[in-house]
């Protein structure tokens, strides 16, 4: 997808600038709706909730509309922050995947938004997106280092320094002339069927155990596999906490993961008391256990984001990734991070590619297994 996007979206981008170079966008005299995109990352997609927070303040009687991709259909219509939602399913076939595409800019269109936040990290695809839907006014991120085009007529400089939550409302305070301030204290409210269903899961596994459940998320999405603290520090962190009988150690992650969780419980030495949930939860299902949970051990990636949205306490690991960008927001999370000389590697000025000049990612590797069993202790202890 970085690949298509470079070799497809710079042509793109090129001969639209060169079209939007001959006519003149009018801003718009009234801001009667809007449209936000964001495509990709759940845990940055929740990470953006204040967007809508600000909109909702700068524009009152806009009908709002939020485009992404529809594998985040379930997450957004729990979040219900939009009026309205356009999703674009890619299907597996290159030629569906044109038509499909083509058919995702002609719903944008028939939207009529007339202010459109684009959120992605400098994309070819968001710009093209905004510049198709047909919006006066298009504000997105703008660097020198990746080119764009002019297809926003408002751009924005994206800050490393800030937090990018701060970042994304930043987008808002350039559109409408007016500060916001970041407070996140979203929260999502329990579901009594998902909550039932979460219940019963967990029962039925391990029946009869009132251990602390502890969740543990060793994955991190294909963008950066890099992230990952390695599987072996996983495996010694877990035995350790059943060591010292600190509560029951549940594995999570999707059912492309299940098969790299299973093997992390296998190597343990009781992996029989070790449960393995990767690819048995529905999302509603994960949100409501990640509720009951006395903590959340996790990579830099979407379960640590969900754990605030339910106010769970959270371990993570940061590496190639600095938490002064995509830290978790709010109390009850312990950051474990040793920023070396190269850490961090990731920007959005390259894709958040991982090119580490080391034979492993030492930024996160080098945390150990005993520095993480004193967080896990610690955050227990403050848990109570």
């Amino acid at each position: 997808m970085k690949k298509i996007d470079r070799i497809v979206g710079l042509p793109a981008c090129w001969l639209l600038s060169m079209v939007n170079a001959l006519r003149k966008d009018l801003p718009p005299q009234k801001i009667e709706r809007v449209l936000v995109i964001k495509f990709w990352g759940m845990g940055s997609m929740i990470v953006a909730l204040p967007v809508f927070r600000a909109l909702r303040q700068a524009y009152p009687r806009a009908k709002i509309g939020f485009a992404t991709i529809g594998k985040n259909r379930e997450l957004v219509e729990m979040l219900k922050v939009s009026d309205a939602r356009v999703y674009l399913d890619l299907p597996q076939n290159p030629a569906g995947v044109f038509l499909a595409i083509l058919s995702f800019f002609s719903r944008l269109r028939r939207f009529r938004p007339d202010l459109v936040i684009d959120l992605e990290y400098l994309t070819r695809f968001s710009a093209l997106a905004a510049y198709f839907s047909g919006a006066k006014k298009r504000v997105g991120f703008h660097s020198w280092d990746v080119w764009r085009g002019n297809l926003h007529n408002v751009r924005v400089p994206f800050s490393p320094y800030w937090h990018a939550g701060e970042n994304f409302l930043n987008l808002v305070r350039k559109t409408a002339g007016r500060d916001f301030k970041l407070d996140f204290d979203f929260t999502l409210p329990q579901d009594p069927d998902a909550a039932l269903r979460a219940e019963k899961i967990l029962a039925e596994l391990k029946p009869g155990s009132a251990a602390p459940l502890i969740l543990v998320n060793p994955n991190a999405s294909t963008i950066a596999l890099e992230r990952r603290w390695p599987p072996s520090h996983f495996i010694k962190l877990i035995d350790d906490v059943l060591e010292a009988g600190l509560g029951l150690p549940v594995l999570i992650g999707s059912q492309d993961e299940r098969e790299f969780t299973e093997s992390i419980r296998l190597k343990l030495k009781s992996p029989e008391r070790c449960l393995n949930l990767a690819g048995k939860l529905r999302l509603d299902e994960l949100i409501e256990i990640l509720r009951r949970a006395q903590l959340l051990v996790t990579n830099d990636s979407g379960p640590l984001h969900l754990a605030e949205l339910v106010g769970a306490r959270t371990v993570s690991f940061f590496g190639p990734e600095t938490p002064v960008l995509f830290g978790p927001l709010g109390k009850g999370h312990k950051v474990l991070y040793r920023g070396i000389d190269c850490s961090p590697c990731i920007t959005i000025y390259n894709a958040k590619t991982v090119r580490c000049i080391r034979s492993r990612p030492e930024c996160v590797a080098g945390i150990s297994p005993d520095q993480a069993l004193q967080a896990v202790k610690e955050s227990l202890r403050d848990g109570k």
